[in-house]
């Protein structure tokens, strides 16, 4: 985005992990960036969130919630409460940055909104059963909200990486080393043994895609839920 022109916020509750992006994005474009240190799981944080970015960077016309898959257990040691965490970390923390710039945009004639979304929201494995149920409400919230922002040139999109370098992958590999007993290489062998590209995704590979969407060339494209996995989802 920064490379594109665009002035750009990042907002996180991890003061270290903003720093540490700004300083990133300032080494790779030469271009400042907003940080806010926000928790997004309250609705007042959230509604702060929005009147500071408009107050120092001007009306938000692109929102991109990513957020963190929850913590995952085998099935029959999920409790109710690693349920509602999950609701709570994930869907919900897209759920209200979406709830506090919809109107704003509508009443502007137009913005894009993209969820960063994952494959297994559409195909479960029950390694990460939480975050591929969670992952599903959040499709189906995207196609809803794609629906009632066309009339007003509010463009709503999912991408849906598969594994992608990060730590979340990291964790669920460390997860598989546990149980099976392997090394992390052999870990990841086997989680990326459905993709046809037989590699993890990079960030930027996922960074490009959206992007494209939320750019001129993206203005008829809305409601889809794209996938960027190497090949990991199944022909239908």
């Amino acid at each position: 985005m920064a490379n594109e022109g665009a002035r750009v916020a990042i907002a996180s509750r991890n003061a270290d992990a903003l720093e540490e992006g700004a300083r990133a994005i300032k080494q790779a474009t030469g271009r400042d960036v907003a940080t806010y240190r926000v928790d997004l799981l309250e609705d007042r944080e959230v509604a702060r969130l929005a009147n500071d970015v408009e107050r120092d960077l001007g009306p938000l016309d692109i929102l991109v919630n990513s957020s963190a898959g929850p913590r995952t257990k085998p099935f029959t040691e999920l409790s109710d409460e690693d349920w509602l965490a999950a609701l709570d970390t994930k869907f919900l923390l897209q759920v209200r940055p979406s709830r506090e710039v919809f109107p704003c945009m509508k009443s502007r004639g137009g913005g894009r909104i993209v969820n960063i979304v994952g494959s297994n929201g559409k195909f479960p494995q029950p390694y990460d059963m939480t975050v591929a149920v969670v992952n599903a409400a959040l499709l189906n919230l995207t196609k809803a909200l794609a629906e009632e922002g066309a009339p007003h040139n509010v463009l709503v999109n999912a991408i849906n990486p598969s594994l992608t370098r990060t730590d979340r992958i990291a964790y669920l590999a460390k997860l598989m080393m546990e149980e099976l007993g392997i090394s992390f290489d052999e870990a990841v062998s086997e989680l990326v043994a459905g993709h046809q590209i037989k590699r993890l995704g990079d960030p930027s590979e996922i960074a490009s895609m959206i992007v494209f969407v939320v750019s001129a060339r993206g203005s008829f494209i809305t409601g889809s839920l794209i996938d960027v996995d190497g090949g990991a989802t199944p022909s239908l």
